[in-house]
């Protein structure tokens, strides 16, 4: 049982509701905190009381925060999503409120600061260095080979990351690397150079209580040449070994950052020499997987995370629905949208709980460069992760968006 129950919680930014709901259900007193553009009519149903700004910029929910919490205490600020996760743990420091380290969330959100804590831990070897000049890149280069991967130490999405495959490349590689606020804060870099890691690619799902980890699922990935993920699949379609070296590593990961306590998120490559970290964040997998876990693998991480927090046992059976679940993405090709057609027949296609197109006619669509970029989405099931996959694909297939070519004149 947790030390300190939660029974009022201030919930910072977030346009979803589930997480929301999850913790109304667990009788809590929800506050939320937020822009009045993310606020919907569910938002209303959900919250016993709600703060809205214009635009909410993390200095401005920091100190609204605390000045709430003199006249309407809280026992913890919490987020589900990744853009207001520093935040919600800064709220919770200056408050002293009982939740994961602000040093541990910085450090996941942060990957330059995360490469450096993990320097000196068990966690298996990723050559790396942080990026301030086209010289450190270059150095980095000739260091470790070809391809590398660069990356900003605080993005997200999949937005901005470069693979780098040679020479040619490699000039133009620093081109944009200005220094951002943020990553300067935090006395880390704003660009990471990596070794580029050869293998499958998986994120494993967990939930910590006390500092101890509990394995939920494993998410099977997949990702565009821009790595943009596409597609991912749960359960995973690797042996009972590979899982062992996936949970292992995610538990050493975890410790070392000094995660403690909610869920988290791990994305790691199964290389020849064993599993690599990619990186980790403490909230749940984005891209539906919270769906996708529920569904296969029988755990509802919302549910598990205001259980924890509410003074509730989290050792909940579970049993999984079906035996796979999928997500599938469109990605469309550029150009000036003229027809979108096949939502029906996608969303009637066997297997499928959910399809849509996120593209409308006169939208220009551009190369899939980051998450935002995607052009649509299927969410399908299956007797296993095999079937789930292919109905997944073969739902997305009936996609269908036309385009014009862009003139470039």
């Amino acid at each position: 049982m947790r030390t300190s129950i939660v029974e009022s919680v201030l919930f910072v930014g977030g346009r979803r509701v589930e997480a929301l709901a999850a913790a109304k259900n667990a009788g809590l007193q929800v506050i939320y905190l937020g822009s009045k553009s993310d606020m919907s009519r569910q938002h209303y149903e959900l919250v016993n009381a709600a703060f809205l700004f214009p635009e909410l910029s993390p200095d401005l929910a920091l100190r609204f925060a605390v000045e709430l919490h003199a006249i309407l205490p809280f026992d913890l600020a919490y987020t589900a999503g990744e853009a207001h996760l520093q935040v919600a743990a800064r709220i919770n420091d200056e408050l002293g409120l009982k939740s994961n380290p602000l040093h541990a969330v910085s450090a996941a959100n942060n990957k330059a600061l995360m490469r450096k804590v993990l320097r000196d831990s068990p966690v298996g070897r990723v050559a790396s260095a942080e990026i301030w000049r086209q010289e450190e890149l270059q150095e980095f280069a000739t260091a470790n080979g070809f391809p590398l991967v660069l990356k900003p130490s605080r993005g997200s999405g999949s937005r901005d990351i470069r693979i780098i495959s040679n020479t040619v490349e490699l000039s133009g590689g620093a081109v944009g690397l200005e220094p951002t606020g943020d990553a300067m804060a935090e006395g880390t870099a704003p660009w990471l150079a990596e070794e580029f890691l050869e293998g499958r690619e998986f994120s494993v799902e967990t939930h910590s209580t006390a500092g101890e980890h509990q394995i939920l699922a494993f998410t099977e990935k997949f990702k565009n040449e821009h790595c943009v993920e596409i597609g991912h699949v749960v359960p995973a379609r690797i042996t009972a070994a590979e899982q062992a070296l996936l949970a292992n590593e995610t538990k050493i990961v975890l410790t070392a950052l000094g995660v403690e306590e909610g869920p988290a998120h791990t994305e790691l490559i199964l290389t020849s020499r064993g599993p690599r970290l990619v990186e980790t964040h403490t909230r749940p997998g984005g891209d539906a997987i919270v769906e996708l876990v529920k569904i296969a693998a029988g755990y509802d991480i919302h549910g598990l995370t205001f259980s924890w927090l509410s003074g509730k046992p989290t050792d909940v059976a579970h049993e999984p629905l079906v035996g796979g679940a999928a997500i599938w993405f469109l990605t469309a090709k550029q150009g000036h949208v003229t027809a979108i057609t096949g939502e029906e027949e996608a969303q009637s296609s066997e297997g499928v709980q959910f399809a849509s197109l996120s593209v409308a006619v006169g939208d220009v669509v551009s190369d899939v460069r980051s998450s935002a970029d995607r052009h649509g989405e299927v969410l399908a099931i299956g007797d296993d992760a095999d079937s789930a996959l292919r109905h997944a694909r073969e739902a997305v297939g009936r996609l269908a968006v036309e385009v014009e070519p862009i003139n470039p004149g």
